[in-house]
């Protein structure tokens, strides 16, 4: 092949293959071009019978980088379906790729189809990596709640979740129904623009949509629109952010510690990180009405459906050891107030199991207030958990006894841990916090 490949860019993106005519062949995705371009032309490449006829029609090849996978996913997709190139078509033909459907239902469900569309209003797709597709509906699942059931349940624990925002009794009184319908009906509708590419267009329409109820003095209705800005905005702010959310991290791998600056490294739990036990805490509150806090838990134990309890190489959530409180002591909105009353209720509970780490969403206020809450715990333990907290503007560490907060690079695997520790404390506060407000 007379192209160079190894010029290609090592980021996420969209790469074309052409014939000698320059027409398109096949449309793929990648999360680094570089690596799946060579992967295609190596002597003892494994590939298919199809994509071996392919590779000697390739005259040159171009590539789109994108900013994120999920953007590379979502771009290939809409390209696909616009230039139908022959060899997507044939090797398509050999396999069924994922879509998104919406059902016709008055509260729409999103479901997987492949084959059958009976009964969906919308569908959306198909895409060629439906791993990809389904971490990025879950990711959208917290932004944008939606149902994946009929009817309405008896119980549901995505509700519960706070990713599902359908009760289990519809409002009886008009209005208050009409008003649930048009807020799903602008949640699926959000999705749908995520999906066809139009991520530019959504946050605009959020930013105005902000601004408009702010100056009608709905702040509520305002923090929550905020909130689902930040939450799309964290979606595609980083390269890898499928593995940032979703990866299991692989502790025993220098990987997650390796490159840590000393002064972060040094403080760090010295026994095996799958065993680590790390908590997470965020406030949720409107001017500090229906205060609530979550406590959630990331360590290295998975329960199985045979309720055995087995230890992996991996930090994942614990929601058997979720916690939520309800904020008693504090009055008007005083967040760093509110985390030092949850620490200290939460160092009674003798039966709970002791963190190695734990983390606060805020700065050096809301660091030096939780060691002050913890330092009952010296007269019960040898060594109290490590105090970490995270700060959301430049995703800063602030570590006990340091003035200056310690940065890693974006993509750095404790980084990514940490934050999404703490995105996960933020989601299951605000889910407990909007509850207390139904019941209201």
């Amino acid at each position: 092949m007379a192209v160079n490949v190894s010029k290609a860019p090592q980021t996420p993106g969209v790469y074309f293959f052409l014939d000698r005519k320059g027409k398109i062949l096949y449309i793929g995705k990648a999360t680094n071009l570089r690596s799946r371009l060579q992967s295609y032309f190596r002597k003892n490449a494994e590939l298919e019978p199809v994509k071996r006829a392919m590779v000697n029609k390739i005259a040159g090849f171009r590539v789109q980088g994108t900013e994120s996978e999920i953007e590379a996913l979502i771009l290939e997709a809409k390209l696909i379906k616009k230039n139908r190139p022959p060899y997507n078509v044939l090797l398509r033909d050999d396999k069924t790729y994922l879509s998104v459907g919406f059902t016709k239902e008055e509260f729409p469900r999103v479901v997987y189809v492949r084959r059958n569309t009976e009964g969906l209003e919308t569908i959306i797709g198909p895409f060629t990596d439906a791993a990809a597709l389904k971490k990025t509906l879950r990711l959208l699942r917290r932004i944008f709640p939606y149902a994946a059931h009929k009817g309405i349940p008896k119980h549901c624990l995505w509700y519960d979740l706070g990713l599902c925002p359908i009760p289990y009794k519809l409002p009886e009184n008009k209005d208050q129904l009409s008003t649930l319908k048009k807020r799903y009906r602008r949640n699926i509708e959000n999705i749908q623009a995520v999906l066809r590419g139009q991520k530019t267009d959504l946050l605009k329409k959020l930013e105005k949509e902000m601004g408009e109820t702010a100056y009608k003095e709905d702040f509520e209705k305002a923090a929550n629109i905020r909130d689902e800005i930040y939450g799309l905005a964290r979606i595609f702010e980083h390269k890898t952010v499928l593995e940032a959310h979703h990866t299991r991290y692989k502790t025993r791998d220098t990987k997650l510690l390796g490159g840590l600056p000393p002064g972060l490294h040094s403080i760090l739990p010295q026994n095996e990180p799958t065993t680590w036990r790390i908590e997470g805490y965020d406030i949720s509150n409107i001017q500090g009405t229906a205060a609530t806090a979550s406590m959630v838990v990331f360590d290295g134990t998975r329960i199985n459906t045979n309720g055995k309890t087995n230890l992996h190489k991996y930090l994942t959530p614990n929601k058997n050891e979720y916690r939520k409180f309800r904020i008693k002591t504090v009055v008007g909105a005083n967040d760093v107030a509110m985390i030092k009353e949850v620490l200290m209720r939460r160092i009674r509970h003798t039966e709970w199991a002791l963190p190695d780490i734990i983390l606060i969403d805020g700065g050096k206020p809301q660091l030096n207030t939780a060691l002050v809450a913890l330092q009952g715990l010296r007269y019960r333990v040898q060594k109290k958990p490590l105090v970490l907290a995270l700060a959301k503007k430049h995703e800063e560490i602030y570590v006990p006894d340091k003035k200056e907060p310690i940065g890693l690079p974006q993509n750095h695997p404790f980084r990514l841990l940490l934050m999404h520790v703490r995105d996960e404390a933020h989601r299951f506060a605000r889910a407990y916090h909007h509850k207390l407000r139904e019941i209201k």
